[in-house]
């Protein structure tokens, strides 16, 4: 082959060899060789991972060859990177679509799509205040939300939970409360949490929700559900014909506390306040027995009885024990020819005979011995008395026994004297039976003369036939005592509180003058000389027969 041949044969294969370099673009040339490239479809997802305006982009199960991603970010803003994640910054809140273009040296390309959210949103900041109001089942619980966190608020309210320490939305042992309206910043919402259980530890705390989620109150607060008082009825004792003591015990005074205890007693056999009557006890210590007296009973009659606390709301919590008791007959109630109690301000006489008491001056009420208010007549030692019109009751006696209680203010003079009952005419001192006065003594300050007279032998004079008595004893001014005159033949006789001061010496005759006409007097004498009681008195009882001790004991226990 000559030169030229060769020559053209040499062009030939160089421009073979040249359209294939050219040409083919899978090929990687090495310092000694040349190898071809896989250059498979680039494939992927664009993943988008936004924290507020900054997000952070990535391809997702990426497969292919990727030698470039061109980045779109929606917003006017590009970058392209040989790597599959960017991260982009926007300046203002919105929604952008955003594109990532895959392509590889041999000039394979694909473009992925997403549309992203972005805001400068925070989470929400909230306060809780103290939990108010707790009852068994109820509590007040007051939000604020101090901070939307840039963005709309969607929901607020109060996340609770008897279990979950901290408690949170969506969570299957949290409950919520939630609150509507608007959510202003800085404003207190009320808000009630119901259907708790009673004497129950709760968890909670407020929320708020926005774009960027709920952001929670801090720290957890705390509360205990109120629960039920609870008493117990203790037993009966001292059962008299119009008395007795019961007692009963707070074990626990609930929450909130009881704002009364007492005890509820009636005759019907499920006592409750709405049909029976009650004894309130103040402030009884938690765990103590407590008695109770009962006082405005009546004789032979069976008593149902139990303890009871009332809540704040009026509620009464009942012991679940009820007892009971009877009264005795009363035994001293022969003979009975006046017995006025004053009991609720009566002055009624509840005997037969009708010997009411009637007011002079302007007397009141007051508590009495059993602590009942109005339940016990006072004088002001000026102008008050009351008195019984003349009746053949009070006259015709060959005996007589009255008792009553008395509480008096103090005497402060020697010559001083409190009239206990004076049977004759106010105005002209006609018509005189029976009298009886304390005054103090000249020995001792405590000591004091407690005065009885019986008319005998008079005609019925004016100051004529006295029998006076006189006894010595013990007065506390402002205590109640219990006096009982006793009056029999040629004897008469004293007793203060159950206890006898001393009999007279005998008397001139063994019966009484029996002077028709006069009143019986009760805390004054007559016009003249009126001797006013300063005082109360209470349970006036005039028998027409002498009473005997034991009958006397009976009376000062009931």
């Amino acid at each position: 082959m000559n030169r030229f041949s060769t020559y053209i044969i040499f062009l030939l294969m160089l421009a073979a060899g040249g359209t294939l370099l050219v040409s083919c673009d899978n090929w990687d040339l090495l310092p000694n060789k040349k190898t071809k490239r896989s250059c498979g479809e680039p494939k992927g997802t664009l993943r988008a991972d936004i924290q507020q305006l900054k997000v952070n982009f990535s391809i997702g199960e990426a497969s292919g060859t990727i030698d470039q991603v061109k980045w779109s970010f929606g917003n006017g803003s590009t970058t392209v990177t040989t790597g599959t994640t960017a991260t982009h910054t926007y300046a203002q809140p919105g929604t952008y679509n955003v594109q990532a273009t895959l392509t590889n040296a041999c000039k394979t390309e694909i473009t992925l799509i997403t549309s992203v959210t972005v805001s400068n949103a925070v989470l929400p900041t909230v306060t809780l205040q103290p939990i108010a109001d707790i009852s068994k089942t109820t509590a007040k619980a007051t939000m604020a939300i101090t901070s939307n966190g840039n963005a709309t608020i969607t929901a607020y309210g109060i996340c609770y939970s008897s279990s979950n320490k901290v408690p949170a939305l969506n969570q299957s042992d949290c409950k919520t409360a939630p609150i509507t309206g608007t959510g202003d910043i800085n404003k207190d919402f009320p808000t009630s949490v119901t259907g708790l259980s009673p004497n129950t530890t709760y968890y909670i705390r407020s929320y708020a929700v926005n774009q960027a989620g709920p952001g929670y109150s801090s720290p957890v607060l705390t509360f205990t559900t109120g629960q039920d008082p609870s008493v117990t009825t203790l037993g009966s004792s001292n059962v008299a014909s119009t008395t007795a003591t019961v007692g009963l015990v707070v074990n626990t005074p609930g929450t909130p506390s009881a704002v009364e205890y007492g005890i509820c007693y009636s005759l019907n056999s499920t006592p409750d306040l709405n049909n029976g009557s009650k004894h309130i006890v103040t402030s009884p210590p938690v765990g103590t027995n407590v008695s109770v007296p009962l006082t405005d009973l009546t004789p032979n009659k069976t008593y149902y009885y139990r303890a009871y606390a009332k809540l704040p709301s009026g509620e009464i919590i009942y012991s679940t024990t009820i007892l009971s008791f009877t009264t005795p007959l009363d035994t001293v109630t022969n003979d009975l020819i006046a017995s006025v109690s004053f009991t609720d301000g009566s002055m009624k006489d509840i005997t037969v005979y009708k010997n009411d008491a009637n007011p002079a001056g302007t007397p009141t009420f007051t508590t009495d011995r059993r602590d009942r208010p109005n339940s016990a007549i006072l004088l002001d030692g000026v102008e008050d008395y009351f008195f019984m019109n003349d009746n053949a009751s009070l006259n015709n006696l060959d005996e007589f026994s009255i008792s009553l209680w008395i509480k008096a203010n103090p005497i402060n003079n020697v010559n001083d004297r409190i009239q206990i009952f004076n049977k004759s005419k106010w105005a002209t001192s006609e018509n005189e039976m029976y009298s009886a006065l304390i005054k103090k003594s000249e020995s001792g300050s405590n000591n004091y003369i407690f005065m009885a007279d019986i008319k005998q032998n008079s005609n019925c004079q004016p100051g004529k036939g006295w029998q006076p008595s006189t006894f010595s004893g013990k007065l506390t001014p402002g205590a109640w005592t219990h006096l009982v005159y006793v009056y029999s033949k040629n004897t008469l006789s004293i007793y203060y509180n159950n206890s006898p001061l001393a009999q007279s010496d005998p008397l001139p005759a063994s019966s009484m003058d029996k002077c028709p006409g006069g009143e019986l007097k009760f805390g004054a004498q007559l016009r003249e000389y009126p001797n006013y009681f300063s005082g109360a008195m209470d349970d006036i009882r005039i028998y027409k027969r002498a009473l005997r001790p034991d009958e006397v004991k009976s009376l000062f226990e009931q």
